[in-house]
């Protein structure tokens, strides 16, 4: 079967410090591409056709990728099968619907847009074209998950009864920030910050695995404990950042099946948490109960995560996943796996291991709510 034929949108050539972590494209995205049989990169675009060469140039890529500078040409490109966009999520929605209009397949990053309206039009126009699409919620791909709804869905743990989760948020130490993540600080910039993505992948997957919320149920408190953090720069220096997105994130409320959910989030990195645990989430059922903790805030990303069963009667087991992915993602940044993963699926037609654009406005709307409940002023 031909490659899938990749056009990269994103791609940035700036190399990583001390204080800036490398650019998630070239992370997450380009080991895929050049290593997998299954996917071509073919061009790179930017917002000029002279950034995406440099890019082009400073990894190394075939003097054959095309170098464009607006999503529209790029869009009209014949030899482009697939559209990937993986810049800041206020771009989306410019840079995806180029090419559904020119009816591409398009992966976009999570969120799928800065904001529901947005991420509902993007959808409608997939559906209308009859396109592939895949949303960057990168966890569906994750062994583990996987393994959870497997037990969940068997019902080895009887009918699901409450879920409970306590986490951290921060992507580094809580008293400083990293030059280029700005935008995670700000509440103002919907879509790109702490709550709208590393709170966001977690509700996807417990959703993706429990069902959705009775959103009448539902009740947040969003709480803010200090309002700026210094952000290192490259050049020694330290600038004091605006923190508007909240410390805390409580939120509790019913299943569609009755189940009760209670989530609690923390701005703590985990070397500052009591208990080293990025993640604790139990699922109670009437037969038995899982647990699952990982070592690392960013719940997408793949990590150390140990699952544990507990069934009535019987002792605590861990439980082993084969963690068997293809070949190529052993070349792949940790990070990045399971966005290697969820690639791999797509490209196999396994719907059960990544999410489209019909399941994104659902997640979008669930946070619209959650925010507003909270009446969270920023």
């Amino acid at each position: 079967m031909a490659p899938i034929r990749v056009g990269l949108v994103g791609l940035s050539g700036k190399q990583a410090s001390s204080t800036r972590l490398p650019a998630w494209s070239s992370v997450a995205h380009l080991p895929t591409y050049l290593q997998s049989s299954d996917f071509e990169l073919v061009a790179v675009c930017n917002g000029s056709v002279e950034s995406a060469q440099r890019a082009i140039t400073a990894f190394q890529l075939p003097s054959t990728v095309k170098a464009y500078g607006n999503p529209e040409d790029l869009a009209c490109d014949p030899s482009v099968d697939l559209v990937v966009v993986s810049v800041g999520v206020v771009g989306h929605y410019a840079l995806a619907k180029p090419a559904l209009l020119k009816n591409k397949q398009v992966f976009v990053e999570w969120p799928l847009a800065a904001s529901t309206k947005q991420a509902d039009e993007l959808t409608q126009l997939a559906r209308d074209n009859n396109l592939k699409t895949i949303v960057g919620v990168q966890a569906r791909g994750d062994p583990i998950n996987l393994k959870i709804k497997e037990i969940v869905d068997s019902g080895k743990i009887g009918r699901v009864t409450s879920t409970s989760v306590l986490a951290t948020t921060a992507a580094v130490p809580s008293d400083t920030w990293l030059e280029g993540l700005e935008s995670s600080l700000d509440f103002e910039v919907v879509g790109a910050n702490a709550y709208h993505v590393v709170f966001a992948h977690f509700i996807d997957t417990l959703t993706h695995v429990l069902g959705g919320f009775d959103t009448q149920t539902i009740q947040s408190v969003f709480k803010r404990e200090v309002d700026s953090i210094p952000v290192p720069k490259a050049d020694g220096s330290t600038v004091q950042h605006s923190k508007t997105v909240p410390d805390s994130i409580f939120v509790q409320g019913s299943l569609a099946s009755g189940a009760l959910a209670s989530i609690a989030m923390r701005w703590v990195h985990l070397n500052e948490a009591i208990n080293g645990v990025g993640v604790r989430w139990i699922i109670s059922g009437t037969e038995g109960e899982l647990e699952l903790t990982t070592d690392m805030a960013q719940w997408q990303f793949k990590s150390e995560k140990t699952l544990k069963l507990k069934l009535r009667g019987k002792e605590v087991e861990e439980v082993g996943v084969k963690d068997d992915g293809p070949a190529f993602t052993k070349g792949v940044p940790g990070p990045g796996v399971n966005t290697a993963l969820i690639l791999d699926a797509f490209a196999k037609g396994d719907t059960t291991r990544y999410a489209d654009f019909e399941q994104a406005p659902e997640t979008h709307r669930l946070l619209d709510v959650i925010l507003e409940k909270s009446g969270y002023k920023h």
